[in-house]
């Protein structure tokens, strides 16, 4: 196996000097010598030994990201929302020089198990964890956390990245009724848990009592994936429910949605208008163009992995709860009444 020696020997350099180069520490050695150290580590094909360099150093460069399994069953990548912030997060990880593992898990002493067997330096829970998950974890992880989606209500010392649920779901229906809407649904899943869904329809029943609206409250309790938007697109045309606007918590259900009732002899948005959430990049490949509310997902993942890599390094950290401002985009699917 090629060595440090092997090339310092090559080069005619010491030991550390090549070491210097190859983590970067430069300021001490010539340009002239960083490119010739650089050619011999290219032209002899020189792999770092990281298991050597973890031993030494007590890190491993390895952030382990989770996803929780009801995410999806089979594939965490067909969920187009997890797919962009995961592509966000292993793009800023790698450009910090770390490694990224990416894993589903069905309960937390899953991910504990994990993490102790890979020896990260740190993790990112990508998806929703309720505080006593949040707490269990921190107590028993040995790195640090942060945990992307999770609401934090009892503002517990977690690392955190949230966005402005609430103001969201606020936005969203009160863009609909400034276009006329009385008759406002509101599509997802609430349960008696904290989660994001329930900030959106806290913004939602705000936005219905501020207008004197509270008697055409519509909840539509329903998954949010593309399938289940097909079904109450589908119901919605068949009069079942009786709704001019719709107020969609995630643009993959918006976008079933829409093809339900179009399917069945709907106009978008000429007989229904729909508000989505997340503003997710495919959508701009769909017609009619979906209005929706609009998170910033490249600076909710790097935020994410600024946060953690400060933990790891054991920086300052000014604020442990960070929380991302969203706004409405308008595009073609709400008419004004």
């Amino acid at each position: 196996m090629l060595t440090l020696k092997d090339i310092a020997k090559e080069a005619g350099v010491s030991v550390m000097t090549v070491s210097n180069v190859i983590n970067g520490k430069n300021s001490k050695v010539s340009k002239e010598t960083i490119e010739r150290v650089q050619k011999i580590i290219r032209d002899m094909h020189y792999t770092p030994n990281l298991n050597a360099r973890s031993l030494a150093k007590h890190e491993s460069k390895l952030i382990a990201v989770f996803v929780s399994s009801f995410i999806s069953s089979e594939n965490v990548f067909k969920d187009p929302y997890v797919s962009d912030l995961f592509g966000e997060i292993e793009s800023a990880i790698h450009e910090k020089g770390y490694y990224t593992i990416i894993q589903t898990v069905e309960e937390p002493q899953n991910a504990i198990n994990l993490l102790q067997n890979w020896q990260a330096d740190g993790a990112i829970f990508l998806s929703n964890q309720s505080p006593e998950n949040m707490k269990f974890l921190s107590e028993y992880c040995q790195c640090p956390l942060v945990f992307i989606d999770s609401t934090n209500s009892l503002l517990n010392d977690y690392l955190t990245i949230e966005i402005d649920d609430k103001k969201g779901g606020y936005l969203a229906t009160k863009y609909l009724i400034e276009n006329g809407h009385k008759k406002i649904g509101f599509a997802g899943f609430l349960d008696e848990k904290e989660s994001v869904i329930k900030e959106r329809y806290k913004g939602y029943i705000q936005a219905m009592e501020e207008a004197g609206y509270t008697k055409f409250v519509n909840h539509i309790q329903t998954a949010t994936s593309y399938e289940e938007g097909i079904k109450v697109g589908k119901k919605i045309a068949k009069k079942k429910l009786d709704l001019t606007g719709l107020f969609a918590t995630a643009d993959l259900f918006a976008l079933g949605l829409i093809e339900g009732a179009k399917q069945n002899g709907m106009n978008i948005p000429k007989n229904l208008s729909v508000v989505g959430f997340d503003n997710l990049s495919l959508c701009q490949f769909v017609s009619p163009r979906l209005t929706t509310v609009s998170q910033d997902i490249a600076h909710k993942g790097r935020a994410a992995v600024e946060l953690l890599l400060k933990a790891i390094k054991k920086e300052e950290i000014t604020s442990r709860r960070i929380i991302c401002d969203v706004k409405l985009e308008e595009h073609q699917t709400v008419r004004k009444i």
